[in-house]
């Protein structure tokens, strides 16, 4: 590829894709197997053929200038349809075997009502799909695409940031009604529904400079779909996300009693071995799953 009178090898704007999106040069060096000091000479000569820096002089971390941001964002959006295209053209994409593992929120919550569209995608391909446990993630199983919460550095892997959590007080309509809650040291009077032992309101609490409410009754339930059930039929007040559990705010089945007040809990990233090492179900797979994801309401990417 030819920017003027200079010529830019386009495995250069891949390492600057790579480099871009983890925000390090040694990660990026990692998932494309090459050195660290190559992918920097990749992205200075991007720079070099461009005339413009695409990261900030900052030591301590890399950041994207503002050139740099709309560089990474459209050589993503080339990548991405590189790899559909070729995806199409691949007789072996309709078929074979896919094995996904995800968090179990996330498998009940948000991707198992969304698989249905995947699958009639590919009428001849088979899924196994397989539920991380808390902490499991952090060793990664042996599946094609792993779905990891609150981990992000699998030397060797493609980590690609997929949502971020924030997280918020909601309740039933009537039980605003009736209660009238509108700050929250009078969750005091209230039941507060926890899926943990209490850390996730414990954290809210804190986010907001609150005090935490010693709550009239606790419930405690096994999950995060038993809590916003909970919730939902007027049994108290439960954490939830506008990521998976948006859609209850859409359909006024929850309401959010405190307004925007909300903290940040984690992330959930997309991990695989580098593309060229992936098979054509599992491309098929990561090309639907953002795609899928940008399309929820609520979605905050990092």
């Amino acid at each position: 590829m030819r920017i003027g009178d200079k010529h830019l090898p386009l495995n250069a704007l891949q390492g600057f894709e790579a480099a871009g999106r983890h925000l390090n040069m040694r990660a990026a060096g990692e998932e494309l197997n090459v050195t660290q000091s190559a992918i920097s000479h990749q992205v200075r000569s991007v720079e070099r053929a461009l005339g413009k820096p695409l990261f900030e002089a900052n030591r301590r971390r890399l950041v994207l200038t503002l050139e740099g941001r709309r560089l990474l964002a459209a050589v993503r959006e080339a990548l991405d349809g590189i790899a559909s295209t070729a995806l199409q053209l691949g007789e072996d994409a309709y078929s074979g075997a896919l094995s996904v593992a995800a968090p179990p929120a996330f498998s009940s919550q948000w991707l198992i009502p969304r698989l249905p569209r995947f699958l009639d995608l590919y009428p001849d391909l088979s899924l196994t799909l397989t539920r991380l446990t808390p902490g499991e993630d952090r060793v990664l199983p042996k599946a094609d695409v792993v779905i990891a919460f609150n981990e992000v550095r699998f030397p060797g892997m493609r980590v690609q940031s997929l949502a971020e959590m924030e997280m918020f007080p909601v309740c039933a309509p009537a039980l605003l009604a009736t209660t009238r809650q509108s700050a929250p040291e009078q969750l005091r009077d209230a039941t507060l529904i926890h899926e943990d032992g209490g850390a996730i309101w414990a954290r809210w609490f804190a986010a907001i400079g609150a005090d935490q409410a010693a709550p009239r009754r606790n419930i405690h339930v096994a999950s995060t779909q038993d809590a916003l059930a909970l919730a939902r039929a007027g049994a108290g007040f439960a954490i939830n996300d506008a990521f998976m559990g948006g859609h209850f705010l859409a359909d006024g089945t929850l309401v959010r009693p405190f307004g925007e007040r909300s903290f940040a809990f984690g992330q959930y990233a997309l991990v695989t071995r580098p593309p060229e090492r992936l098979s054509s179900a599992a491309v098929a797979f990561c090309d639907w799953l953002p795609r899928e994801i940008e399309a929820t309401p609520g979605h905050r990417r990092s």
